[in-house]
């Protein structure tokens, strides 16, 4: 039974051995901090950047004339913001205008808001993990879509705030 665990040994200082060759240099690598959420069954991210605030869904106050996109504004601390119901703006008639989630944006007077359904997650990606995106990602997305990358084995599409704000009518 000695021989046996030599045996195990002598392999495992082989393996081990073996390995060092082939081991991965860690290089400090620039990391980009993205918020992810969900809405409906898909994830997206906005760059950490882009995002100013994040609240619980309150209710917002109804605006005549607004596009469906929009479907009211909320009062932050004296401020009225925008929010953009983003499922509609995708073109997605069964989605709601509810979310559980404002997401604040960044961008211009900062006066803009998302609904989303959940917060994922803070993610920080290396900029090689920033993909272009991918044929197959649905039409509808790939306007307001800068770039994709894999979370937890589900690829995730990073959106672009200001295009967002650009193309949807305030």
């Amino acid at each position: 039974m000695s021989d046996e665990l030599t045996k195990s040994d002598m392999i495992l200082t082989h393996i081990a051995n073996s390995n060092l060759a082939e081991r991965i240099v860690d290089v400090d690598e620039e990391m980009i901090s993205l918020l992810v959420f969900q809405l409906g069954d898909y994830l997206f991210a906005f760059h950490g950047d882009q995002v100013r605030e994040i609240l619980p869904f309150a209710g917002t106050s109804w605006i005549p004339g607004a596009t469906a996109s929009i479907p009211g504004v909320i009062n932050v601390r004296g401020d009225v913001v925008a929010l953009i119901a983003l499922g509609q703006a995708f073109g997605d008639r069964n989605t709601g205008a509810a979310g559980a989630f404002s997401v604040l944006l960044r961008h211009g007077d900062g006066r803009s808001g998302i609904l989303v359904d959940n917060i994922v997650d803070v993610a920080a990606v290396p900029v090689s993990g920033i993909m272009e995106i991918l044929p197959t990602l649905e039409e509808r997305f790939k306007r307001f879509a800068s770039g994709q990358f894999e979370y937890k084995q589900t690829m995730v599409t990073i959106l672009d705030a200001a295009l967002i704000l650009a193309k949807v009518e305030l």
